[in-house]
């Protein structure tokens, strides 16, 4: 089950739906381009796009420059490196090559718009260079790809444990996006979410308890949940909150928890609306259906929807 409100939680923008069954469910964040404004002089090249079939509101630019070169449709390539290896090849020596930043952020979309065989081996390779850059765009085009692939998250797991700069290892945590796996596959990356849901570092704490909401719905899980929804830390807090919702997980002392943030006047108002929020999904007797309705108006108020 999908959030049914947006959550005013600057650490989420969004929470994957809840499991049927144990199941791990895929989620694929885009890449956003490096560039995404249309050239004005190319509209008709821009209404045969259109009609080719691309997306009103894709994540991708309707027109690469390519670093100064005249602009070129996004779709025609994206189209033509699908179905001509040899023309995908040179698209891959260019990027190697390529030291126009600009530049090579356009190749980088275009890349992971096309995806496939080619492009993961090749995202392996630079992934496991020890120059920073090539690492990084590596990680980059592995995002493309669902847990799914062993090799995806063998990587990113291996570079988690090497531990670390935190801002790193929190991005290489939001990589781990749930993907439908067998639970023996899954597990390691529980234990390794479980692990840094506990780690000194707020932001890395955070992203780690928002990712096993979604991975894991045992009662190891639900501990970490309502300790991280008491955490000190405002944005692990939120994370937490949002992660409830966002998964299966329900106990007496979860609803217990949001029903104390909900009520309390020194709660910020963003963990007493995110905490409101995720009590809809709990069942409640009376008296805490007077707490939560209480709750909601303030909510309201707060955000300026009361009457």
């Amino acid at each position: 089950m999908n959030f049914k409100h947006a959550l005013s939680i600057a650490v989420v923008s969004a929470v994957a739906g809840a499991f049927a069954g144990g199941a791990y469910v895929a989620h694929r964040a885009p890449v956003v381009p490096t560039r995404d404004a249309k050239p004005p002089a190319a509209e008709t090249d821009a209404n045969a796009h259109r009609a080719n079939g691309a997306q009103p509101h894709s994540p991708y630019p309707d027109y690469l420059s390519l670093g100064g070169d005249a602009p070129v449709s996004f779709e025609s390539l994206r189209q033509r490196a699908s179905r001509d290896p040899a023309f995908l090849q040179s698209l891959l020596q260019r990027f190697r090559n390529e030291t126009d930043p600009a530049a090579r952020g356009e190749l980088l979309s275009l890349l992971n718009a096309v995806s496939g065989e080619e492009v993961l081996r090749f995202a392996l390779s630079l992934s496991a260079s020890t120059r920073a850059q090539d690492e990084r765009d590596g990680l980059a085009l592995l995002s493309a790809y669902s847990m799914d692939r062993a090799e995806v998250r063998q990587t990113l797991l291996a570079k988690l444990e090497q531990g670390g700069d935190p801002q790193r290892r929190t991005e290489l945590v939001a990589m781990l996006t749930p993907a439908t796996l067998p639970s023996e596959d899954a597990a390691p990356v529980v234990a390794q979410l479980a692990a840094l849901a506990r780690d000194p570092d707020p932001a890395l704490r955070a992203q780690a308890v928002l990712q096993l909401a979604q991975w894991d719905d045992s009662e190891h899980t639900e501990d970490l949940l309502h300790r991280a929804i008491l955490d000190p830390s405002a944005p692990v807090r939120a994370s937490a909150i949002a992660g409830v919702q966002g998964s299966r997980l329900r106990s007496d002392r979860l609803k217990e928890a949001l029903l104390d943030i909900a009520a309390d006047p020194a709660s910020s108002a963003a963990d007493r609306g995110a905490a409101t929020f995720a009590l809809q999904d709990f069942r409640l007797n009376r008296a805490e259906y007077g707490i939560w309705r209480r709750a909601q108006a303030q909510a309201d108020a707060d955000s300026g929807e009361g009457g």
